[in-house]
């Protein structure tokens, strides 16, 4: 087993042999970071081992010091020691729930894809997460408390999310009821409002609970900050304070955001290109057709035709359908929360189904080994996802039986089953209509043993909701409050989405809901 004392260490001694390096050849923090594209504090962060960053500042750091692969083949090492970590941790976790034996007595393969997950996961979200959320914590602890410092935060890569730096700026503020940000004139005159990267703008105070960091997205700053004498002011909403709430929206929306902008003009000859297929009620979509588009764009096009699809085969329904999603991370769920089409989609349908005398109902399969490799802000993520659901009236239930992942997505009646899986397909998407005996009585034994036997069984969404975080291991009580403070201001204020494919509106009601809930 790997200890974690090794990964620590691993770490610092990446950033031991990047800082001999570096004074190897006479350079300054500063002239590393210009020269990478990166900035002093994030070489500070690497060398003291606080950080790792991505390949990318490895792979340029190797060649403006010649290394000959030794950094980043170091940076490799250390990220497939990151991997057999989380693997390890997943396992256990399975082993101590059914045991050591029966977990091992299974082999990874096609029909196991729960313990292809254990045993070989996807790339590491918790770390990467943990980064971030540790990363906005260390602000607290670099440069400076009365002048600007400069930093870069990762918004780190998953299974589909590239990376996307986040650049943040951080100034002395004063805590009078308000917090108050002081900005010299000069810095205020900045083009904040086009930034090509995603910026913050903030301000570090001093509170009776300790330090804290409120930022501002660069543009909704540019629009706010007044002149006083030679200063300018910024006020800073308290719900805009930097934490994990926050963390996992910045690191969702930023990472669709880059991706969606990316191909917006090939997402639109994409979905040109699949309109045939809405034709057809059965097609499954290979990702050759759009190699071109990065992963965020390929499930984009695939959550949208599946909507479509559900949409256009249920029109017909006249009794109320159970619904199954396969989204078991809060990477996956954050497409219910920012995908607009999404929320359109929920709308419809829970318009459609839901009734005086039954409510539609939807569920997860969300296995132990999962939430036990993503992190705090990922989690939120999925709670949230949970909650926007619920909002609409849909009753959600969660089982943590591995088994289940392997069910496709369904929209499941007595006698249809509408399939769409856009989630872990091996295409874009796969879709279905069936009748067929064999598959319907292999879905609703599956619809009825997780139902009987649901996670979060309760009379009311309060406490679904409630024992959803018990099983995340999140703090119902100050996630509660921190959504009740952010869904009155919104999250526009420290994330807006610079693409017209993505939306605030449903992770503001979902904020608004779990902050309105007893």
């Amino acid at each position: 087993m790997i200890d974690p004392q090794q990964l620590q260490d691993a770490k610092h001694a990446l950033g031991r042999k990047l800082r001999e390096l570096r004074k190897g050849r006479g350079l300054l923090q500063r002239d590393v970071a210009q020269r990478v594209c990166s900035t002093r504090s994030t070489v500070a962060n690497v060398e003291a081992g606080r950080q790792v960053v991505d390949r990318v500042f490895w792979q340029q750091c190797d060649t403006l010091f010649d290394a000959d692969g030794g950094l980043l083949g170091g940076y490799d090492a250390y990220r497939r020691l990151q991997q057999r970590y989380q693997s390890e941790r997943a396992e256990a976790a399975l082993c101590a729930r059914w045991g050591t034996a029966a977990v091992r007595a299974l082999e990874p393969n096609e029909t196991n894809p729960s313990l292809v997950s254990v045993r070989r996961p996807p790339a590491p979200t918790a770390q990467s997460g943990d980064d971030l959320a540790s990363t906005i914590v260390s602000l607290l602890e670099q440069g400076p408390h009365d002048a600007r410092t400069d930093h870069t935060l990762a918004a780190p890569g998953g299974r589909y999310f590239p990376s996307a730096p986040v650049a943040v700026e951080v100034y002395p503020a004063v805590d009078d009821g308000r917090i108050v940000t002081m900005i010299p004139r000069a810095d205020a005159g900045r083009q904040w409002r086009w930034p090509l990267q995603r910026r913050l703008v903030a301000g570090r105070v001093s509170t009776a609970k300790g330090e804290g960091v409120f930022a501002l997205d660069s543009r909704q700053a540019s629009r706010r900050m007044v002149g006083i004498g030679d200063d300018v002011r910024l006020l800073i909403p308290r719900a805009y304070q930097l934490d994990e709430i926050t963390a996992a929206v910045l690191w969702a929306v930023a990472n669709l955001d880059q991706s969606l902008l990316l191909d917006d003009a090939r997402l639109d000859a994409s979905r040109a290109a699949t309109a045939e297929y809405s034709r057809l009620t059965r097609s499954a979509v290979s990702g050759d057709i759009v190699q071109e588009l990065e992963p965020v764009s390929r499930l984009w096009l695939g959550s949208a035709f599946c909507a479509d699809h559900i949409n256009r085969q249920s029109a017909d329904l006249t009794e109320v359908p159970t619904f199954w999603t396969r989204e078991q991370t809060g990477e996956e769920a954050s497409t219910w929360l920012l995908f607009g089409h999404k929320l359109r989609y929920l709308a419809v349908t829970a318009a459609r189904f839901n009734s005086s005398s039954q409510q539609a109902t939807r569920l997860f399969c969300v296995p132990r080994a999962a939430v036990d490799a993503t992190t705090q802000s990922e989690r939120v993520l999925l709670l949230l996802a949970v909650a926007l659901m619920e909002s609409f009236g849909i009753d959600v239930a969660v089982t943590d039986e591995p088994e289940y992942s392997a069910l496709p997505g369904l929209v499941l009646t007595r006698q249809r089953a509408i399939v769409a899986t856009w989630i872990r397909a091996d295409g874009v998407w796969h879709v279905d209509v069936t009748g067929q005996r064999a598959a319907l009585a292999e879905y609703h034994d599956a619809v009825g043993h997780a139902r009987a036997r649901s996670l979060v069984a309760a009379d009311t969404a309060g406490s679904r909701l409630h024992a959803l975080a018990d099983y995340l291991d999140l703090d119902w009580s100050t996630l509660r409050n921190r959504c009740a403070e952010l869904g009155d201001y919104g999250l526009a204020g420290i994330a807006e989405p610079r693409s017209r494919l993505l939306s605030l509106d449903g992770v503001d009601r979902a904020c608004r809901f779990v902050g309105s809930l007893p």
